[in-house]
């Protein structure tokens, strides 16, 4: 048996597999089982292994075990999985308008409620980590692109309660259902914006001298991703946190992932494989990681 074809390699197949059938099942954010069947056991086969032995950067070391791979069962946890499940027993219909690369499991623009939490919104455990990053670095000015029913929204609202979170949603019916239930949590440190990026993303950013975390979790295609960035990258100052859903989704996200990746301006990334971290820090050399981290 070649070297592709291991022992080893298949049952980290089948594993995965499986591991991601169960999730799609039980509705935990997952688009489509079978999406990163190939792509995610090469890339967990070829990542740096490590839980924080082995880094010299002690900020590095400190993220690592802290933030990514913490074990920490905050009890905010409860609070995610609950307004997760509200969004899931929602009943009704409502027409999405879509402004980014569509979607890979939707064939109309009019979906069920409970299906667009399931499919679209962050996985549970991408929205423990914007928790964790929000609670770590303490952002005060937070801008997410792309709201959808306010999943990752309310993960950083409550990660960084003395911030604000400014969210930007295209689809008004969305941003509606968004708003309504953010608003029974009882949280109010964010503002929802109804837009498309082009136009309300550099309104918003001419507010503000810098911003401290930007969540680019929206529109999916390469030019589009790259214009979100230059966008925001000259308001990055030192300590400013960039996270990138979804950068291996397609050939287009990879290959912005990796134009974003080589800017002389970033000094620390991690790819998590489901999204992407970027750390603007003064004195650093650039480093990067692949991470095991598992969504």
């Amino acid at each position: 048996m070649n070297s592709f074809l291991s022992r080893g390699k298949i049952k980290l197949l089948i594993k995965y597999t499986v591991h991601r059938l169960s999730r799609w099942i039980r509705g935990d954010g997952i688009r489509s089982p079978f999406v990163f069947d190939i792509k995610y056991p090469v890339y967990k086969l070829n990542r740096k292994r490590f839980i924080g032995e082995g880094i010299h950067s002690p900020f590095v070391f400190d993220i690592n075990r802290n933030v990514i791979k913490s074990r920490i069962s905050y009890k905010e946890y409860r609070d995610i999985k609950k307004y997760r499940r509200s969004l899931a027993k929602k009943r009704g219909r409502i027409k999405t308008e879509d402004y980014g690369a569509g979607s890979r499991v939707f064939s109309s623009d009019t979906r069920r409620i409970k299906d667009i939490a399931r499919f679209t919104a962050s996985s549970f455990n991408t929205g423990k980590l914007l928790f964790r990053l929000a609670r770590y670095f303490k952002p005060q000015i937070i801008i997410e692109l792309g709201t959808s029913l306010g999943s990752g929204t309310f993960c950083l609202a409550k990660g960084s309660e003395e911030g604000r979170v400014y969210s930007i949603e295209a689809c008004p019916r969305q941003t509606r259902i968004a708003g309504t239930e953010l608003k029974k949590t009882g949280i109010m440190n964010f503002e929802l914006i109804e837009g498309v990026f082009q136009e309300k993303l550099p309104e918003l950013l001419r507010r503000f001298e810098k911003v401290d975390l930007v969540y680019f979790d929206g529109d999916h295609r390469k030019e589009s991703l790259l214009w979100q960035f230059r966008q925001c990258l000259p308001k990055a100052v030192p300590g400013t946190v960039f996270v990138v859903g979804d950068i291996h989704w397609s050939n287009g996200m990879n290959e912005a992932w990796k134009i974003i990746c080589s800017d002389s301006a970033i000094s620390l990334y991690f790819d998590l494989f489901y999204c992407g971290l970027i750390f603007f820090r003064e004195g650093m050399a650039e480093q990067k990681y692949l991470h095991g981290y598992s969504d």
